[in-house]
């Protein structure tokens, strides 16, 4: 299923990043080998990611001072996946490395195949709503951070939301991937079976719990309000990943599979599942 921003409308790149300060001088060390041990243990608890094993890390920078790095995974020459880490303040401390989102597959995000051309392109990372910032001389464009599709010139940003989440609701450093689970091992396209589309309004919310503890088969689709409404992007829920029992992610299909804190799709999108039963025996992972 190819994602279109049209169809609801309502090396280390430059080296490790070139963020390293001099007040810091074993920064690169830390963040290399954090990014490690999150691939190590995300390797070795969910087999979708096996072409994680030996593979190579570049990173670059998001933004200005925005404290975020994309992490692109390559394997024999080929991409195979993706992490963005964000560093998030510890008052007297070292600021502590977060995994704000992380994906397998071809597709990354702010790939340069899909980069605008010619012009001036401000990377900015919002999770869903991640694009680039094209500042052309009439207005300002945005440009979708996965597909490259260019949004209607109508639509503007909003205040970003995934850099609100607490710590607590994120993976930290340390960290281990503790359980996995797989809702649909197929690729399935959110407009197969549109019932989200409906007014779900005074529909009982779905939780973590729900979705953990699933048993039937019908699918799960998150829909996400993004810029403000001006788009609506509907995402096939297919695997669930957690964290230290306590750090849930949600990985959604999007041009391959991409995982986002639980937190972050509540806050900005909405969850339909056509069945969410669950036996009486079923528990959560520690």
């Amino acid at each position: 299923m190819t994602r279109s921003v049209c169809a609801l409308l309502c090396a280390l790149a430059v080296a490790w990043p070139a963020v390293t300060r001099a007040e810091e001088p074993d920064w690169d060390k830390r963040f290399h080998t954090q990014v490690q041990q999150w691939m190590k243990t995300i390797v070795e608890r969910d087999p979708q990611f096996r072409d994680w094993t030996n593979a190579r890390i570049d990173a670059q920078s998001l933004g200005a001072n925005q404290h975020q790095w994309l992490v692109s995974v390559t394997r024999d020459g080929r991409q195979v996946g993706y992490m963005v880490v964000g560093e998030s303040p510890a008052p007297g401390k070292q600021p502590t490395f977060v995994l704000l989102e992380y994906g397998v597959g071809e597709y990354i995000l702010f790939d340069d195949a899909f980069a605008p051309r010619a012009v001036a392109a401000e990377p900015v990372y919002d999770g869903f709503a991640s694009h680039w910032l094209v500042a052309r001389q009439e207005h300002r464009e945005l440009v979708d951070a996965k597909t490259g599709e260019a949004y209607p010139a109508s639509v503007a940003s909003g205040p970003p939301v995934i850099t609100t989440l607490p710590d607590s609701e994120l993976a930290r450093p340390e960290e281990r991937l503790t359980a996995a689970r797989v809702l649909s091992g197929a690729v399935q396209d959110p407009f197969d079976r549109i019932g989200w589309l409906n007014d779900t309004s005074h529909r009982r919310q779905v939780t973590w719990t729900d979705l953990w503890q699933k048993t039937t088969s019908g699918p799960v689709t998150l829909t996400v309000p993004l810029f403000q409404s001006d788009v609506l992007a509907p995402f096939a829920v297919q695997s669930l990943h957690l964290w230290n029992g306590h750090a849930a992610y949600v990985g959604v299909w999007d041009e391959g599979l991409r995982f986002v804190p639980y937190a972050y799709a509540m806050k900005v999108g909405q969850f339909h599942a056509d069945d969410t039963t669950s036996h009486k025996t079923s528990s959560l992972p520690d």
